[in-house]
């Protein structure tokens, strides 16, 4: 970032020099050292509250570059050779240098660079201190998808010593993101609803058309026409799409939007609609008008039951696999997979070797990035070109408003895609739009300590759906004690709650999912920590206020975790056709250009651990 002081000084150097220099020119010119500035002593990103994720420090460069095409002409050229520069530190980064120590031997000198102040990319770690006791909360990557492993990714978590079935042993068993079948709240707003309510209940068994159906829906103070329509949606009274053939019950059900299905078959009016946002908004990033209906009958909305046998036969069986549908999860989410990756390659990081001691090994982020180390990871990084050069690839970027440059033998993107048709000019054009077709998903994860979790508890099991509230989502931070880590947050003990907010607006027009997302991104940079605080304030009043909550009094830090660009775009039914393997943009985008190769999740089009560590492997193996 140009601080107002390059901008002065730069200013002076342009009459001086007849406007002959760019901002960026007289930037390098600035440089003088020769080599990365070192991290302050204490340096300790987890413990950071306020904005997090996309913070200050972390775009501004990128934007510059994406948006203007600006960036340094002139770099410090820096007196270090690698085997192998990656660009981005999130997990995809960190398992391409696994895998390559693997497949090229650990002597290899390895650069990790990342933007952020911290590694782990989207799986970032929030930590709190309350009165000396650690309590942990989720930045962004959540939880494991161990049903669609690869063998690759579990011979990796395997090596860095996760051990599944410990860590799903360590959870809380009816934990609401680590189970699809886990009983819930539903928060219903003043503003939406007429009246703040609360109803708990097993709303995933209630939505299959189960025993509670009618007594929860009841409960929720609807309309009573709207209350017997929903009711028989989810009971399945009578088959819906009955002037349909199986075929085109099927065809409809993956073209037809779910909010057009609950309007036009089964009568259902907006708000009440509204009551299945959230499940779309913490998966997907958008509401129901954007979700196929059969995507949403997987997502555990009601309706299945209503388009005929099929559907009551697909019900059944939903019902039943999502019985063992459980996700394992760390207390800092996959933050935890993210620390263990770097202790690997770089032990003096921090001691210790397994998933138990890694939650509280004390990380010395000063080991990072030492010259004697044979794998260096190097913070507040912004990597601004990449390019073949002879028997080399140049990488060059800006640190702390210094422009350097590196030199390698080879190197690995496992930054987003968007950004590396700016990075690398010299791709084919057609090669920088299949990079670009994917959005990635704008949200939000704001951790929120509590200095007493009693209202909280005082209301039922804290973890809620809340239609039409800012936050989508308002579910205690994972209840994993694993290791020296234990927490409960029972009664008036220390609270973290973990809240999702997805800021992409409803379709009004002839918008696809990708405009949606890019409005939302916006949104979100236009918008301060003060409405993310005011937000959190005003929606737990609204929630646990009757019973006690005083926001001024019990809520002791907040931190925001703004993702701009967040989860991996995944093909939906109702905007992405259906190509022909190879042919789809994400596999066009990832080919690898002379010593260059793409690994991140966006090359596999799934937002997903399995998916960055599968792109990982590619790539090395595609760098030799």
């Amino acid at each position: 970032m140009i601080t107002r002081r390059d901008f002065l000084n730069g200013a002076a150097l342009t009459v001086a020099a007849g406007a002959t220099l760019s901002p960026w020119d007289m930037l390098a010119m600035e440089t003088g050292s020769l080599s990365p500035e070192r991290l302050p002593k204490g340096y300790y990103p987890p413990a950071l509250t306020g904005m997090r994720g996309s913070h200050k420090g972390s775009f501004e460069v990128a934007h510059a570059l994406a948006w203007n095409g600006q960036k340094p002409e002139k770099y410090a050229p820096l007196e270090e050779t690698y085997d192998l520069v990656i660009v981005g530190g999130g997990m995809s980064g960190l398992a391409a240098a696994y895998l390559y120590r693997q497949q090229a031997g650990a002597d290899k000198k390895i650069l990790i660079l990342d933007n952020h102040d911290d590694f782990g990319g989207h799986a970032k770690r929030n930590e709190f201190d309350v009165g000396g006791r650690m309590l942990l909360g989720v930045g962004g990557s959540v939880n494991l998808e161990t049903i669609s492993f690869t063998d690759t990714t579990e011979r990796v978590l395997g090596e860095i010593g996760v051990d599944l079935e410990r860590l799903d042993a360590a959870r809380e068993p009816g934990y609401l993101l680590s189970n699809l079948d886990a009983k819930s709240g539903y928060f219903l707003n003043g503003e939406q609803y007429g009246q703040n309510k609360i109803v708990h209940g097993d709303w995933a068994d209630a939505w299959r058309g189960g025993g509670q159906c009618r007594e929860l829906v009841g409960a929720l103070g609807l309309p009573a026409d709207q209350q017997q329509r929903l009711i028989a949606l989810a009971e399945g009274e009578k088959d819906l799409l009955d002037d349909l053939s199986l075929t085109e019950t099927m065809r409809y059900a993956e073209s037809t939007p779910y909010d057009e299905f609950l309007r036009s078959r089964a009568g259902l009016d907006p708000a009440t609609i509204m009551l299945f946002d959230p499940y779309h908004k913490i998966f997907m990033g958008f509401g129901p008008d954007c979700a196929s209906t059969a995507e949403s009958f997987l997502l555990g909305y009601p309706g299945m039951r209503s388009v005929g046998m099929a559907g009551k036969l697909g019900n059944s069986l939903w019902g039943m696999a999502k019985e063992y549908m459980r996700f394992p999860l760390f207390p800092d989410g996959n933050a935890s997979i993210a620390r263990m990756m770097v202790r690997n390659l770089i032990p003096g990081v921090a001691p210790g070797s397994s998933m138990e001691d890694v939650i509280d090994a004390p990380f010395d982020y000063s080991q990072l990035d030492r010259a004697e180390s044979p794998v260096r990871l190097r913070l507040n990084s912004t990597v601004v070109n990449v390019e073949n050069a002879n028997e080399s690839v140049e990488v060059s970027y800006v640190q702390n408003g210094k422009a350097y440059k590196v030199s390698a033998k080879k190197s690995i993107l496992a930054c987003y895609n968007g950004l590396i048709p700016h990075l690398c000019p010299e791709l084919p054009e057609a090669q920088k739009e299949n990079l670009k077709y994917g959005v990635k998903i704008p949200l939000v994860m704001t951790n929120v300590l509590l200095r007493s979790g009693a209202s909280v508890n005082a209301s039922g099991p804290a973890q809620y759906h809340c239609p039409g509230s800012f936050y989508s989502v308002v579910t205690k931070a994972p209840p994993v004690n694993l290791g020296n880590y234990v927490q409960s947050g029972k009664g008036s003990e220390p609270l973290v709650l973990w809240m999702s907010h997805a800021p992409a607006p409803p379709r009004s027009g002839q918008e696809n999912s990708r405009d949606l997302y890019r409005l939302g991104r916006h949104r979100l940079y236009r918008m301060p920590f003060a409405e993310y605080e005011e937000g959190v304030k005003k929606q737990l009043t609204a929630m646990f206020g009757a019973n006690g909550f005083d926001a001024e009094r019990d809520i002791a830090a907040i931190t925001v975790n703004r993702w701009s660009h967040g989860y991996t775009y995944a093909y939906t039914q109702l905007f992405d056709p259906e190509w022909e393997e190879g042919q789809a943009p994400h596999e066009l985008g990832r080919k690898p250009l002379g010593r260059i190769s793409i690994a991140n999740a966006d090359s596999e089009a799934g937002a997903y651990l399995q998916a960055a560590i599968e792109a990982a492997a590619r790539a090395v193996r595609e760098v030799g």
